[in-house]
């Protein structure tokens, strides 16, 4: 692929995680959640499980302060982002003799669903890729599966979810309970360290699905064959109990925060301190007398030419200062064509005239 369609095809799966928030799918922010009465929620199971008489428990604390046997129930996305420490607590379960109910989203977005997955499954694999085409979006995320029953299951009714992304892997010596419409494993059953795993898709047992005769009877017959108690992990979809909070901060929080506030003030000092730009120097203050200022604005008209100008208007202001001035057409023409030169001679002839004194040729020699 070159490289200008690597870049379309990025943009468009930045496009395509807009769209998909705007054209609805299997999304939510509970999905899997026992206390949740969303569609993608778990209270509907739960609530059935109660009424049929299972007990039933909700998880508000980690899963390494869980003890207790049974069957635990696991479903993802997690809404706290924790990690598993290698599934090793699960596994732990597993070696008490419990049951493992592992419901996954069908996404590849989670590190801590690809991680269980891998631990206690197989790797999640994609078995649909997105589609480039913003316009085949919504038919991808509101594409649904139905589920055909292996024989020997017992019900033999489909069961519907929404399309899944990403599937895992099917271990060895795995049994199939639910095939996709390729023949995909989607439900499946398997022994480890002395207890049972089911993995299925966690919108199997949502609310809005266990109206159909073929979720309701995944459910019905998971719980005949698994018994109870049963243990729903909430802790990481939120619910978590006042004394499962550690209030005490660990030594290495106290010594990161300081590090990184030692941190902050080295580049605001540096900051501060580097020059930006040239030094500023403050122009020297001027000051003269009015001589100095004339000189200098004398300058600047000279520099600009106004000798012309500047003769005219001497001759006027001469005639305005002294009525009885009088001015000889020679002056005049001078004036007409006078230059840097002929500024000055003019200058000092109309000033001895205004004296009184007699100039000793028109041309002022």
């Amino acid at each position: 692929m070159s490289r200008k369609r690597k870049w379309l095809a990025a943009g468009a799966a930045v496009l395509l995680a807009g769209l998909a928030v705007l054209l609805g799918g299997p999304g939510g922010p509970a999905r899997g959640s026992a206390v949740s009465e969303g569609t993608g929620g778990w209270l509907a199971a739960r609530r059935y499980l109660e009424a049929r008489g299972v007990e039933v428990a909700l998880l508000d604390r980690p899963l390494d302060r869980f003890q207790g046997k049974g069957v635990l129930v696991v479903a993802f996305p997690w809404q706290l982002g924790m990690l598993i420490d290698g599934g090793e607590v699960l596994r732990n379960h597993l070696r008490r003799g419990g049951d493992l109910v592992l419901a996954y989203s069908g996404e590849m977005t989670q590190v801590a669903e690809a991680i269980a997955l891998d631990t206690l499954a197989g790797e999640p694999k994609e078995v649909r890729e997105p589609p480039v085409s913003p316009w085949a979006w919504r038919r991808f995320v509101q594409e649904e599966w139905e589920l055909r029953p292996e024989e020997g299951w017992g019900p033999a009714r489909p069961v519907r979810i929404w399309a899944p992304r990403s599937l895992p892997e099917l271990p060895k010596d795995a049994q199939v309970l639910f095939r996709g419409p390729g023949g995909e494993p989607v439900v499946f059953a398997f022994q480890s360290l002395g207890g049972r795993v089911v993995v299925l898709p966690t919108d199997a047992l949502a609310n809005s699905r266990l109206v159909g005769e073929g979720n309701a009877d995944l459910l019905e017959t998971l719980a005949a064959r698994l018994g109870g108690p049963w243990t729903f992990d909430e802790y990481h979809h939120g619910l978590v109990a006042a004394d499962a909070v550690d209030s005490a901060v660990p030594q290495s929080v106290i010594d990161l925060l300081m590090v990184q506030l030692l941190l902050l003030y080295g580049l605001a000092a540096w900051a501060l301190a580097r020059r930006f730009g040239p030094a500023w120097e403050e122009p020297p203050v001027i000051t003269g007398s009015t001589a100095v200022f004339l000189r200098g604005l004398g300058a600047l008209h000279h520099r600009l030419g106004h000798h012309r100008d500047a003769a005219l208007l001497l001759l006027r202001r001469a005639r305005e200062l002294d009525r009885d001035l009088a001015v000889p057409e020679s002056m005049e023409r001078r004036a007409m064509n006078a230059d840097a030169g002929d500024l000055l001679s003019l200058a000092r002839a109309l000033a001895r005239r205004r004296q009184g004194g007699r100039m000793e040729s028109d041309d002022g020699t």
